[in-house]
């Protein structure tokens, strides 16, 4: 008799507990920082709006330039804000960051600056990159497996593997 009951109450209790983490609801993905208007697709219009808008935040003194200087004070910005918000903050690597904030990446010409139309394009580039089927938009799926593939070419770049090179477009 006893066992049975134990039985019963373990099985009642197992059932509770499963029933009660069922309904306990996900917790929403943050939104697509280019997801302006917050309905969970990304258009282009909203990654050039978004790039504009932190294009101004760094051209601190509005000369339509962002400088290695700006660069830097930006990020520092960014990172304190990380911090007074109690976020996890990435620990730069040993001997420091590689470059002193303006990379090749950053500034295609090599003239020491980014001027609006150098930021857009690159913002365009990323988006286009993350655009999987070119429609325009950035879906939650597209966002997905683009995270993935940042991982991966992370994990590769760590390895010392190259990643291989994309597919020619048809």
């Amino acid at each position: 008799m006893r066992k049975t009951v134990l039985t019963l109450m373990l099985a009642a209790s197992a059932i509770t507990s499963t029933a009660s983490s069922a309904q306990t609801p996900t917790p929403p993905r943050p939104p697509m920082r280019q997801d302006a208007n917050h309905d969970g697709v990304a258009t282009r219009a909203e990654a050039i709006a978004q790039a504009d808008a932190r294009f101004a935040q760094m051209d601190t003194d509005h000369d339509g330039r962002v400088s290695g200087g700006e660069m830097r004070a930006y990020r520092a910005a960014v990172h304190d804000r990380m911090i007074a918000s109690g976020r996890d903050v990435p620990v730069p690597p040993p001997g420091g960051r590689k470059h002193d904030g303006m990379g090749r990446r950053m500034d295609p010409n090599g003239d020491g600056s980014v001027t609006r139309e150098e930021f857009e394009a690159r913002a365009l580039k990323r988006f286009d990159r993350m655009d999987a089927n070119h429609d325009g938009t950035i879906d939650a799926t597209e966002r997905a497996n683009a995270a993935e593939m940042r991982h991966v070419d992370r994990r590769e770049r760590r390895d010392g593997m190259t990643p291989p090179a994309p597919a020619p477009a048809q």
